[in-house]
C-alpha cells in the first residue's frame, strides 16, 4: 500500500512492506501425538481451519518434521512444524527432534529458527506415566535447545467431565442444589486436586518452575475458548528478551485482539519524540504521512482473514476518521490528510505542538480501536444472546449474562468484507466509545509530563480499552461483541500474564443458564490454570478468587 516515505533528509518512516523482515514468521514445534493434539490448538489461537485428519497425519512418526503443516494460505504469518512427542521412548524420533532445533538454530535467518515449543500431553490418557525421554528432555536437554517450551495439557475439558461423572455416581447424585461454599469445596477436593494427584504433580517434580503450564479444553463454551486465550499469552510471556519474534507471534496469533491492540500502540510511538518531558510529534513528518503509515503496519500487526484486500482500500483510512472524530475536528483532519503541517496558508499551522501530538494520538488510537472492532467482530458469535433461564437450585447469585458461541465448524464466513467494514465504521460513529476515547486522549497529562515513549503507549491502550469498558456498558442483545473480548481479554490488561496482584487470571463470568457441572468445569480450568501455587505441586489453603469474581473461603 504505502512505499518508503522519504519526508526529508533527516527523517525517514520505515515502509510497512519491511516491517515485520526482520522475523516474518512466528515457527512454533508441537509435540503431541493425534490423540492429544488437536485441530483446535491451531484454529482457536492461529485462525486456521484444517481438517483433523490433515493434522493428526503430522503427527505419524513417519512424517517429516521439516516438512510445514499445510495452513491452506489461511495465515501468513505462522510455520508449524510437528512431531510425536516422547512418551513412547522412541529414540529415534528424540535425536531426530534434537537435530532439527539445532540444524534450524544454527540458521542466519531469524525466520526459520524454531521460536516456540508446545509440548502436548493428554489428559485423558489414564494412568499416565512420564517416560525416560521425556524425563531427559525436561531435566536436561531443554537448556541446550535454547527454545521456550510451554507445557499444554490438552483434553481437559473430558478430564473434568469423568470427574464429575464420578461425583455424580457417588454423593453427588444425592444433591438437588449446590451452594457457593460447596461449588468451591468440589473445586478444590475433586476437580483441581485429582487433577494434581493424577497428572500436575508428577510433571511439576521434573520441570523447571519457568515452564508454563496450561490446561486447554477441546470445546466452545465460555471456558474453552479462554484456555486457548490463556495458551497464547503464556507463550507470548515465555518469548523473553526477543521484540523481533514477540512482534512475530503477535501477528500470528488470533485468539485475543488484546495482544495486537498492545503492539499496534508500541508501534505508534516510532511517531513520537519525546523531549524535556514533553511528548511530540516527531519533527520533520507530516500527519498525511505518518497515519497511512501506521494504519498498514497496524493492519498487519492484526493480521485479519482479508483475502479480498478490503483493508487496502485507499480510501478506508479516511473513513475510519471520518467515523472516529466529531464534526469540528473533520476539517482539520481532512486538512492534515490533504496538506503539509508546514505549507503556507495551512490551518494546521495554528496549531501548538501540544495540540498536533494530540490529534495525531487520537488518530492513531482511533485506527487500532477500529482494527480491534474488525477482529473482535471476525469470532463467530452466536446472533442472538442465550434467553435467561432459572439458576440451578442452590446458585443464589446473579452474574452478566455472556454470549453463547458456536463450534468453529468452518461454517461460518470469517473472511473480511465491505459490507463487515462498513458496518463496523457505523458502530464506531454512532458508539460512545470514540467519545470516550478522544476524551481520554485529550485530557492527559503525559503530553507535558512524559518521560518514556511507552508513556504514549500506555494512553493508547489505555484509551481503547476505556473505549471497550463505554460499549459494553451500554451494549443491547445486539451489540454484545466488546463484552466478549473484555471479558475473557482481562486477565492480559489488568494482570499481566501471569494474572492479577493475587496470582489469579481475570476474564471468566457465568451465564444464567449454566449448570452446576458447567460452572463446576468453568472455576475448576480457572484454578488449574492461574493458580500458582499448583505449579508447586501443593494444594493452597488459603481464599479462592474465581474467575467469576466470587472468593471461596477454606472450609476449616
Amino acid at each position: 500500500m504505502t512505499t518508503e516515505l522519504q519526508v526529508d533528509s533527516e527523517v525517514t518512516l520505515s515502509p510497512p512492506s519491511t516491517f515485520l523482515s526482520p522475523c516474518s514468521k512466528f515457527r512454533i514445534l508441537v509435540l503431541g501425538n493425534p490423540e492429544a493434539t488437536k485441530q483446535e490448538l491451531f484454529s482457536k489461537v492461529f485462525g486456521v481451519e484444517l481438517e483433523k485428519r490433515l493434522v493428526s497425519d503430522t503427527f505419524d512418526p513417519k512424517h517429516n518434521i521439516e516438512s510445514e503443516l499445510d495452513l491452506q494460505g489461511q495465515n501468513d504469518r505462522l510455520a508449524v512444524h510437528a512431531s510425536p512427542n516422547f512418551l513412547n521412548g522412541d529414540q529415534r524420533n528424540y535425536n531426530r527432534v534434537l537435530e532439527f532445533l539445532s540444524r534450524r538454530s544454527a540458521s542466519a535467518d531469524y525466520t526459520e529458527h524454531v521460536h516456540m515449543i508446545w509440548y502436548c500431553v493428554s489428559t485423558s490418557e489414564e494412568d499416565r506415566c512420564i517416560s525416560d525421554l521425556e524425563k531427559h528432555f525436561f531435566t536436561q536437554d531443554i537448556t541446550s535447545v535454547h527454545v521456550p517450551v510451554v507445557l499444554v495439557y490438552t483434553k481437559y475439558d473430558e478430564f473434568v467431565s469423568r470427574v464429575m461423572l464420578e461425583w455424580m455416581k457417588g454423593a453427588g447424585s444425592t444433591e438437588r442444589g449446590v451452594s457457593k461454599v460447596a461449588v468451591g469445596h468440589i473445586l478444590k477436593d475433586i476437580s483441581s486436586k485429582k487433577f494434581e494427584e493424577d497428572i500436575g504433580r508428577h510433571w511439576n517434580m521434573i520441570l523447571p518452575f519457568s515452564i508454563p503450564r496450561v490446561c486447554v479444553s477441546s470445546g466452545d463454551e465460555d471456558d474453552d475458548i479462554r484456555s486457548f486465550q490463556q495458551l497464547a499469552n503464556s507463550t507470548l510471556a515465555s518469548l523473553k528478551g526477543e521484540a523481533d519474534v514477540k512482534l512475530a507471534f503477535a501477528t500470528a496469533q488470533r485468539s485475543s485482539p488484546v495482544i495486537s491492540t498492545q503492539f499496534c500502540a508500541e508501534a505508534a510511538t516510532d511517531y513520537y519524540e519525546v523531549d524535556t518531558g514533553h511528548a511530540r510529534k516527531i519533527h520533520g513528518v507530516d500527519m498525511r504521512d505518518i497515519l497511512p503509515n501506521f494504519f498498514a503496519k497496524a493492519a498487519q500487526i492484526f493480521n485479519l482473514r482479508d483475502p479480498s484486500s478490503v483493508l487496502t482500500d485507499p480510501l478506508l483510512l479516511n473513513r475510519v476518521l471520518d467515523s472516529t472524530f466529531g464534526t469540528h475536528q473533520k476539517p482539520l483532519l481532512a486538512e492534515s490528510l490533504r496538506r503539509s503541517g508546514t505549507e503556507s496558508g495551512s490551518i494546521l499551522l495554528s496549531l501548538s505542538p501540544h495540540e498536533r501530538a494530540v490529534l495525531l494520538t487520537q488518530a492513531l488510537a482511533g485506527i487500532v480501536l477500529f482494527l480491534h472492532m474488525l477482529a473482535d467482530s471476525q469470532w463467530p458469535h452466536a446472533e442472538t444472546l442465550p434467553t435467561s433461564a432459572p439458576l440451578s437450585p442452590g446458585y443464589t447469585f446473579s452474574t452478566p449474562t455472556t454470549p453463547h458461541f458456536p463450534s468453529h465448524s468452518g461454517s461460518i464466513n470469517t473472511d473480511l468484507s465491505q459490507r463487515q467494514i462498513s458496518r463496523e465504521l457505523e458502530d464506531l460513529r454512532l458508539g460512545t466509545g470514540k467519545s470516550i476515547l478522544l476524551d481520554t486522549i485529550e485530557s492527559s497529562s503525559i503530553f507535558t509530563e512524559c518521560q518514556l515513549k511507552q508513556d504514549i503507549s500506555e494512553l493508547i491502550l489505555k484509551a481503547v480499552t476505556l473505549a471497550e469498558k463505554s460499549e459494553i456498558t451500554g451494549a443491547g442483545e445486539n451489540n454484545y461483541r466488546f463484552a466478549y473480548h473484555q471479558h475473557h481479554d482481562a486477565m492480559f490488561l489488568e494482570g499481566g500474564y501471569g494474572g492479577d496482584e493475587d496470582g489469579v487470571g481475570k476474564g471468566a463470568a457465568m451465564g444464567d443458564s449454566l449448570s452446576a457441572a458447567d460452572m463446576i468445569r468453568d472455576m475448576s480450568m480457572t484454578f488449574v490454570n492461574d493458580n500458582n501455587e499448583l505449579r508447586e505441586g501443593t494444594a493452597g489453603e488459603g481464599k479462592v478468587k474465581l474467575a467469576c469474581g466470587l472468593t471461596i473461603l477454606p472450609l476449616n
